[in-house]
């Protein structure tokens, strides 16, 4: 890497390679804390087993049903159990056994928690709430059948990290909470369901869908989705669920699916869920991908038929250890669950692609973690950069800025592996996963373990300073990264085509050199060598969203008008929040591109999920 690449970071280095590190006093293991973020108090009463029971109901655009709680009462002396809400209508609340009704409260709803449901106990140890979901769920998306690949059946699809679960059930909404689940759900004939849990092969006898998880999971993995789904295998345990027109493309994109999980197990043990399948859900999903037990949900923008992007595979496999299995206890230490993934995506791709695909990776992270810290300003010391946060009540984890926690967690996890070699870290990782299965963690508890099992009582002298990696803000990352072979090559083809106007030579271009290329392009390059470059290889054209994601935005700060009914086309039909983020910025910033951005997402807000929706409607601002 350049000293130009790396000054960003070197601006924040917080230690030096050389320099003698200080000692590391012995950190202390205090009990999980609370999670400000939830209304739950499990140390009192926590769910241990849900069952639900649910109507899925396309034209009113609701869930109703019941769902079954039953209880640990860790503290005798507990009252009542507190759930938490968010535009739910509860009918009722009965004793599980008894059926006898139980006294509740509904409180108002609170800026970013919802509303505290608190039910009198009794003596019950299980409790079932009969309620309706609200029309504005944020967990929720309502896919009209125009939005869909087949234009023949609606589709419903969840979203319930990281507090949106509440909006859809009745629970304890912290991930420091963990329950099995069963669940009947009832949808259109013609339609299937499909559920985080064991999913039956066909309907019910009774024409309803039976689903059971029996590893306990935390909220933010309940997952549900129903639609017009075709079902391909993989392997003998992974396999895709897609709509029937986009099922076999999909197949095919992610054949790799079972050398990941061998490569993965070969890493950090076995996998514990049984199944692996994915399903592909429509463009409006808000992710790349979410992690959900046994089936990961995907965005199809991840098909581009060359399989370059099938890292986010990887990385959502990834989770089934790293989060699904440990899961970091409250939002402040995300961290744990997202850079721990992004460390543990990267191994594997290099066990599947190769050492210099990987290498690719790992510096255009140090790229974008560069740019994060120039954006959050503060000389390079912006706060959402800290990794063992404090995220305050008042604040959305939503609202935290995650690439942190994906690029500086997993950087810290590399710097770890790299002081102390990766056989021993590998070691340690395992040994970490084996013994917090199916529990939750946190910072203090991590920097205790490293501390203790890497550290030791060895002299610290040029090793990393662990406590400024998790509580101090910026990187401190002494050493520059070369930049990769195949990253100079594109890189220079970019510095000539901008200088000179040299022709590229991009016939066997993956979808990442491509998005090489395009974010070597410098910002003041000129209106004229875009024209000529779109001109030679369709650019603005392009199907491809990834490619699109990156060019648009391109095409917006050089002022190229010609770029606006692909521009259209793309906020209207993708919807996920990494990719439209973007193109919403720079138009938003610029007054000649600004009313245009508002016309389109006036008419694009009603297709998109309610968590992008609301993060390109706070960026429009009032």
């Amino acid at each position: 890497m350049s000293l130009a690449r790396i000054a960003p970071l070197a601006l924040v280095a917080g230690c030096c390679g050389e320099a003698k590190q200080p000692a590391q006093p012995v950190v202390v293991i205090e009990p999980l804390r609370h999670d400000v973020h939830s209304f739950a108090a499990p140390a009192r009463v926590a769910v241990k087993h849900l069952v639900l029971s649910l109507d899925v109901d396309f034209a009113q655009k609701t869930l109703a049903g019941t769902a079954r709680l039953e209880l640990e009462r860790r503290d005798p002396g507990a009252a009542e159990v507190l759930l938490d809400a968010d535009g739910l209508t509860v009918s009722g609340v009965v004793a599980c056994d008894s059926k006898q009704a139980l006294p509740f409260t509904l409180s108002p709803p609170a800026p970013v928690l919802g509303e505290k449901l608190a039910i009198t106990l009794g003596e019950a140890a299980c409790v079932e709430v009969t309620y309706r979901t609200g029309p504005d769920a944020s967990a929720l998306l309502w896919v009209e059948p125009a939005g869909t690949s087949g234009k023949q059946h609606p589709m419903l699809f969840t979203q319930s990290q990281a507090r949106n679960a509440r909006s859809w059930i009745p629970l304890q909404d912290t991930p420091g909470v963990r329950f099995t689940y069963e669940a009947t759900i009832r949808v259109p004939a013609g339609l299937r369901a499909l559920m985080s849990a064991e999913n039956p092969a066909a309907v019910g006898p009774d024409g309803a869908w039976h689903f059971t998880m029996p590893h306990p999971i935390p909220s933010y993995l309940m997952a549900l989705a129903a639609g017009d789904f075709a079902f391909r295998p993989i392997g003998a345990r992974t396999g895709v669920y897609a709509e029937p027109a986009l099922v076999d493309k999909a197949a095919w994109e992610f054949a790799e699916v079972d050398q990941m999980m061998a490569a993965a197990e070969e890493l950090y043990g076995p996998y514990r869920w049984g199944r692996y399948d994915v399903l592909v859900l429509p463009p409006s999903f808000p992710y790349g991908g979410m992690e959900n037990p046994m089936l990961t949900f995907l965005t199809p923008t991840v098909i581009t038929g060359d399989r370059a992007l099938v890292s986010l595979i990887a990385h959502e496999l990834a989770h089934s250890w790293s989060g699904n299995l440990v899961t970091n206890s409250t939002w402040s230490d995300v961290w744990l669950n997202e850079g721990f993934t992004t460390y543990v995506e990267r191994r594997i791709m290099e066990r599947v692609r190769g050492a210099e695909h990987v290498e690719v990776e790992w510096y255009l992270s140090t790229q974008d973690l560069a740019r994060m810290l120039r954006e959050g300003g503060h000389d390079g010391k912006d706060p959402d950069s800290v990794l063992a946060q404090d995220i305050p009540v008042t604040r959305d984890p939503e609202d935290v800025s995650g690439g942190y926690a994906y690029d500086k967690g997993a950087w810290l996890l590399r710097t770890l592996e790299r002081a102390f070699g990766r056989e021993r870290f590998d070691a340690f990782l395992k040994a970490r996963f084996d013994r917090r299965a199916f529990q939750a963690t946190d910072s203090r508890a991590f920097e205790a373990e490293a501390t203790a099992q890497l550290y030791g009582t060895a002299d610290r002298t040029g090793l990393p300073d662990l406590r400024a990696w998790l509580h101090d803000p910026g990187v401190p990352m002494p050493v520059p990264e070369p930049i990769p072979p195949r990253v100079q090559l594109i890189e220079d083809q970019a510095r000539a085509f901008v200088t000179a106007g040299t022709a590229i030579s991009p016939r066997d271009w993956s979808t990442l050199d491509w998005v090489i290329f395009l974010r070597a392009l410098p910002a003041d390059i000129t209106l004229a060598r875009l024209q000529s470059l779109d001109a030679a290889h369709r650019l603005t054209a392009t199907t491809n969203p990834e490619i699109a994601m990156h060019w648009l935005p391109i095409m917006v700060r050089a002022d190229g008008k010609e770029a606006v009914p692909a521009i259209e086309e793309f906020l209207t039909h993708v919807g996920r929040l990494r990719m439209v983020r973007r193109l919403y910025l720079e138009m938003l910033q610029r007054p000649a591109w600004r009313e245009l951005a508002l016309s389109i997402f006036e008419r694009a807000a009603p297709l998109y999920h309610p968590v992008t929706r609301g993060a390109i409607a706070d960026a429009v601002g009032p």
